[in-house]
């Protein structure tokens, strides 16, 4: 019998796909990366105005992050999360052209959920001038209880002047998700 090449690659792939599914539901640990991003405008002021607050990220607030598509994908479940991080933040000056980050001093990123405490999980000290994207140090803090709420607020605590000009300035964030596998199980057997 005469198989061509690319058919016995094919069934050699699905034989190892299935191998790793019926292994993965065993229980075992998978890592989901959730991503979100979102925009604000910071209005321009005179020199002596100082910023201080929230940046205004209205898109972070009240997230969900269990119905977000990465994990909806994988059949996961509130469940199945055994352990969430957030693994960057970063802010970035969009526009206009030319704009940058340096009138910001200082920036925390908290997150808060019901009947849970403010806790401060990323922050940059530095903006220098001439960056248009700043990396954020982010703190070992574990999200899981926060993520399996209710509802999850991500906030902003900020120092600095007002920018010379208006200024867009896009947040974006990455948060691995450890779920088992029995969720995305369930979802493949079709009980999910």
């Amino acid at each position: 019998m005469n198989h061509s090449p690319f058919l016995l690659s094919r069934r050699v792939a699905l034989g190892l796909i299935a191998g790793a599914l019926l292994f993965a539901c065993d229980g075992t640990l998978l890592s989901i990366d959730v991503d979100g991003e979102a925009e604000t405008v910071v209005e321009q002021g005179t020199l002596l105005e100082d910023l201080v607050g929230d940046l205004g990220f209205g898109d972070f607030l009240d997230m969900d992050v269990t119905s977000a598509s990465e994990l909806q994908n994988q059949g996961v479940q509130p469940g199945d999360i055994q352990n969430v991080a957030l693994t960057f933040f970063f802010l970035e000056a969009t526009g206009p052209a030319g704009a940058d980050l340096a009138f910001l001093e200082s920036v925390e990123l908290f997150v808060e959920s019901p009947d849970l405490p403010r806790v401060r999980v990323a922050s940059a000290l530095e903006f220098p001038e001439g960056e248009t994207r700043v990396d954020f140090t982010v703190d070992d803090v574990d999200l899981t209880d926060y993520v399996v709420s209710q509802s999850l607020t991500l906030e902003t605590e900020i120092t600095g002047q007002r920018p010379s000009e208006d200024t867009t300035v896009r947040a974006a964030y990455r948060l691995s998700v450890g779920v088992t596998s029995q969720g995305a199980c369930n979802f493949v057997q079709g009980d999910g």
